[in-house]
């Protein structure tokens, strides 16, 4: 899902945040990924694991179009995702004046010497958000925001406050 109704309020309004202030320093940036579902976690969890055939049967199951052989390589390192419970979202750059995103993380599309993608982290963590480009193994694209509320609290209900 791309579309920020399914966040929860507060990260709904954290987005909102952080695209104002990307605005403000000249970073264009759409949504590639709000709320999912258990089963495309599930076939998004499989890529890269499973053999393609397996892969695209889980992704039908899930509403996700197929991908071929040369996509099927790992894209998340977890069953469980902050993001199936509307507490993440995922952006991808667009080139200045564009519709076109780009993943590249060295994009300095605003021309002041800062790639884009850490520029845009360092805005969300700024507004509390947790930027996924601190994460061990790096995901420049990932935001998420749970004021403090484990895994186990989510799978329980919760949902953060502001």
């Amino acid at each position: 899902m791309r579309d920020i109704n399914g966040l929860a309020p507060v990260v709904r309004e954290k987005f909102l945040q952080l695209q104002a202030a990307a605005r403000e320093k000249g970073i264009e940036f759409m949504i590639t990924c709000t709320l999912r579902t258990e089963a495309e976690q599930l076939a998004l969890f499989a890529q890269g694991r499973k053999t393609v055939g397996e892969v695209n049967r889980l992704r039908r199951d899930a509403g996700l179009s197929p991908i071929t052989e040369a996509e099927n390589k790992i894209v998340t390192r977890v069953l469980t995702s902050i993001h199936q419970f509307g507490c993440a979202f995922d952006v991808a750059l667009l080139r200045r004046g564009t519709q076109t995103p780009t993943w590249d993380r060295k994009a300095d599309f605003n021309k002041n010497g800062i790639p884009d993608y850490f520029e845009l982290g360092k805005l969300g963590e700024a507004l509390g958000l947790r930027w996924g480009g601190a994460f061990r193994f790096g995901d420049f694209c990932h935001f998420e925001y749970t004021n403090g509320l484990t895994l186990a609290e989510l799978k329980e209900g919760k949902r953060p406050a502001a």
